[in-house]
């Protein structure tokens, strides 16, 4: 029970610093590291809560005995509920915790997989039918009196440029645009940005994902304009966003200018500067630890049960 209470307390911590920690405004300076600590909290607090589960449900020495020690560990708690009917309750709170939990992420992980992939194969056809390969670009330019442009992820990573866009970029600001998009292909932003948005969607009362998921949208997009700046002038970058500023696209893509405000544009005109080298090496030393922390608060008891002598590990010998 200690082990459960402590996991669910690194959870909770997680669920309320974290948002703060990581919005404290170096976010910006370093988007790249800060996506990975959204990520990192995220998967935390779910570690947490999952271990916090099976701790309720499997004894620490039963573990170290391997897969049958663990089902005849869940076959006694069973049992041992049946006996003492004041168990029921911690036993019911470990399968809603452990079970409950990975059940409901999975099911809604599956679906939401399902509905990307048909909506992209759906977006994708269309627009192969009415575009066509401009290979001087790399991109598919699409008949269209909407400015835009963004891309496709998949197997089959596709920039696509409106002939509207085409008309009203200049050539250094379409430039920007299609480094934008590449950026976006080449990072696979698209697995981050789908990632967040399924823990929002699978437990939509939870203030660190739905923070989480708008962040991360928030932040590949300022990894996109990093990567633009990078090969154009930055000062083309915001004025390719200026120009696009009011495009929509479609749902399962990623576009260059959608959200595009004065946030991004004014950190485009005066970018601050990054992170300072002990400033990164604490940012990602904290990430690892936020996802290290509840597997060592769940292997401790195990741990403490070995170098007792409680339990033998399979394969050593060791009482």
């Amino acid at each position: 029970m200690t082990t459960t209470v402590a996991l669910l307390g690194f959870a909770t911590a997680l669920v309320v610093l974290a948002p703060r920690a990581i919005g404290a405004g170096w976010a910006d300076r370093s988007p790249r590291l800060a996506v990975a600590a959204w990520q990192a909290a995220s998967a935390g607090v779910l570690a947490s809560v999952v271990l916090a589960g099976l701790a309720l449900l499997v004894p620490a020495g039963a573990v170290a005995g391997g897969l049958a020690s663990i089902l005849d560990a869940c076959a006694a708690t069973i049992a041992a509920v049946y006996r003492s009917p004041g168990q029921l309750a911690a036993v019911l709170a470990g399968v809603v915790l452990s079970g409950g939990v990975s059940l409901r992420l999975g099911w809604v992980a599956a679906r939401s997989r399902l509905r990307d992939q048909r909506e992209r194969r759906r977006l994708r056809a269309g627009i192969l039918t009415g575009a066509r390969p401009e290979q001087s670009l790399g991109a598919v330019v699409l008949e269209s009196d909407h400015a835009a442009a963004f891309c496709l992820p998949g197997r089959r990573r596709t920039v696509v440029v409106t002939t509207a866009a085409l008309d009203t970029l200049s050539a250094d600001e379409l430039a920007a645009v299609l480094a934008h998009e590449r950026c976006h292909l080449r990072g696979r932003h698209h697995l981050a940005v789908g990632a967040a948005r399924v823990l929002d969607r699978a437990f939509p009362r939870v203030p660190l994902f739905s923070r989480g998921r708008a962040e991360t949208e928030r932040l590949v997009e300022l990894l996109a304009d990093d990567a633009a700046a990078r090969q154009v002038n930055r000062v083309e970058v915001a004025s390719a966003l200026v120009t696009l500023a009011d495009m929509r696209a479609p749902a399962p893509t990623l576009a260059a200018a959608q959200g595009a405000g004065v946030h991004r544009v004014t950190r485009l005109l005066r970018p601050a500067a990054p992170l300072g080298a002990v400033q990164r090496i604490v940012a990602a030393t904290a990430t690892v630890l936020v996802v290290a922390g509840p597997v060592a608060l769940a292997a401790w008891p195990l741990a403490s049960a070995v170098a007792s002598g409680l339990c033998v590990l399979p394969g050593t010998g060791w009482v």
